[in-house]
């Protein structure tokens, strides 16, 4: 939930070969009921990951630190497409971009990834796998 770990997110296309790409994503705030709330993240309508999405809405999302010792979460779910509305746009892709490039930057991001065609896609978590440091020795 912190930091500036990309997830990786698996769709499935069409013609059943998997396509896995980076994402910048936030997830929903639930403090009160202790559960992992949904993913959001932002792309275009016309981009490929938003092609499979709407073929076939199960996705994987996989984000791993990669410095020892090692740790990762895996995410199965089902994704959910919201059409473009320019004030949810914006509100979305500022939001991501303030976890990646701080509070300072994420107005100016957000208005760039926030343009016509972009689309919010909710993912709603079915199954989480997550290991925490993996590669410690014994001693």
């Amino acid at each position: 939930m912190n930091g500036t770990f990309t997830g990786k997110l698996a769709t499935v296309g069409k013609d059943g070969n998997s396509h896995v790409v980076p994402i910048w994503f936030v997830l929903e705030d639930r403090p009160i009921s202790g559960k992992i709330g949904d993913i959001y993240f932002t792309t275009g309508t016309d981009s490929y990951k938003a092609y499979n999405i709407r073929h076939n809405n199960s996705v994987s999302l996989c984000v791993d630190d990669q410095k020892p010792p090692f740790s990762f979460v895996f995410v199965r779910g089902k994704a959910k497409i919201f059409p473009y509305k320019q004030k949810e746009a914006i509100k979305w892709a500022t939001r991501i971009a303030a976890r990646y490039v701080g509070k300072r930057n994420s107005g100016m991001y957000g208005k760039t990834n926030s343009g016509e065609g972009t689309i919010l896609i909710r993912i709603r978590p079915k199954k989480i796998i997550a290991e925490k440091d993996i590669a410690i020795l014994d001693q």
